[in-house]
C-alpha cells in the first residue's frame, strides 16, 4: 500500500510538471508571436520573463510609430480608392461558415510560391474578415509580398512572413494605418489557418501574417488553457481537438484564410534551422503571392 501510494504521488507530480512545461511553452510561443509582430529586432527565448518584457517594450515599434493618436482612424485611401471605416472588433454569427471545407468554384484563393519548397494554397474568408482579406489581396496583387521571407519560424507552432524589412519590424496596411481584428467564433486558429500577426493590442494589424502549424490539441491542453483563464466554447474545443492549432490565441488574432493544399510544405519550412530570434539561418523566400479564383 505504501509503495502504491508513493508511486501514484510521483505520477501525479510528473503529470503536473509536464502540464506546467506545456503551459510555459505556450506562453513562450504567444510572446514570440506578439514580439515578432511588434518588431524589436532580437528575442530571447531562454526565459519567459525576458520574452514578455521585450514584448511590452516593443510597443514602440513601427506599428506604434503610426501614432497612438491614429489608432482607430480611417487612415488614407488605398490605391484602389477604398477606405477603412472600422471602429472596433468585428464579430458575428456565421452559421454556414465551415473553415475546413474544400474550396468551391469561384472562391478566392491565394497561392504562396516558396523558393526551394513549393506551393502553399489557402482559401480566403471575406465573409468573416472583409478588411483582412481586402488588405491582403490588394497587397498581393500589387506585388507587395513578392520576394519577402518567412522571417520567423517556430517549429510546432507557426511560420510568419509579410514584413518588407525581413526582421519583424516593418510592414503596413493598404490604408497606411493599423486596422482592427475581425473575430468570428467559428473562425479558429487551427492547424493551417492564415492569420494576421499583431502587436498584442487592437488595432495593430498591418501586413504581417502567419500560418499555424501545431497539429495536436488534447483534452489536457484545453483544461490547462481554461485554468489559465482562456475561455473556449464547446464547439471551439471540438474544432481544436479535431484540427489542432493554437487554441490559446483564440479571439486575439484575425483568421482570414485556411490552407487546403501544401501543409506538407508548411511542415518542411517549419523544420529549417533558426537563430535565437527564430529567424531562419538561410532565408525562406516567398517568390510570389498570387490571388485567383478557385476553378
Amino acid at each position: 500500500m505504501i509503495m502504491l501510494k508513493s508511486t501514484v504521488t510521483i505520477e501525479v507530480k510528473r503529470k503536473d510538471v509536464i502540464m506546467f512545461k506545456k503551459f510555459l511553452m505556450m506562453l513562450m510561443m504567444a510572446a514570440a508571436l506578439t514580439f515578432a509582430a511588434t518588431g524589436c529586432g532580437e528575442a530571447d527565448s531562454s526565459a519567459i520573463v525576458e520574452e514578455s518584457d521585450e514584448a511590452e517594450i516593443s510597443d514602440t515599434d513601427d506599428v506604434d510609430s503610426e501614432g497612438e493618436e491614429e489608432q482607430g482612424s480611417e487612415g488614407v485611401a488605398a490605391s484602389d480608392g477604398s477606405t477603412m471605416d472600422m471602429t472596433g472588433v468585428v464579430e458575428g454569427d456565421f452559421p454556414d461558415f465551415d473553415q475546413t471545407a474544400a474550396p468551391k468554384t469561384g472562391d478566392q484563393i491565394v497561392t504562396f510560391d516558396v523558393k526551394d519548397f513549393g506551393e502553399i494554397k489557402a482559401v480566403l474568408f471575406p465573409e468573416v474578415a472583409p478588411y483582412g482579406v481586402k488588405n491582403f489581396t490588394l497587397h498581393a496583387n500589387e506585388g507587395y509580398y513578392d520576394g519577402l521571407t518567412f522571417h520567423r519560424i517556430i517549429s510546432n507552432f507557426m511560420i510568419q512572413g509579410g514584413d518588407p524589412d525581413g526582421n519583424g519590424t516593418g510592414g503596413e496596411s493598404i490604408w497606411k494605418t493599423p486596422f482592427y481584428n475581425e473575430t468570428a467564433p467559428q473562425a479558429c486558429i487551427i492547424r493551417g489557418s492564415l492569420c494576421y500577426a499583431n502587436a498584442g493590442y487592437d488595432p495593430s494589424n498591418g501586413s504581417q501574417f502567419f500560418i499555424t502549424q501545431l497539429d495536436t490539441v488534447t483534452d489536457e491542453d484545453l483544461k490547462m488553457y481554461e485554468e489559465q483563464g482562456i475561455t473556449l466554447t464547446e464547439e471551439q474545443k471540438e474544432i481544436y481537438k479535431k484540427n489542432g492549432g493554437a487554441a490559446w490565441l483564440q479571439g486575439g488574432y484575425t483568421v482570414f484564410g485556411q490552407v487546403y493544399e501544401g501543409m506538407d510544405i508548411v511542415d518542411e519550412i517549419s523544420k529549417v534551422s533558426t537563430d535565437d530570434a527564430d529567424k531562419p539561418l538561410d532565408d525562406v523566400i516567398i517568390n510570389k503571392v498570387t490571388i485567383s479564383e478557385y476553378e
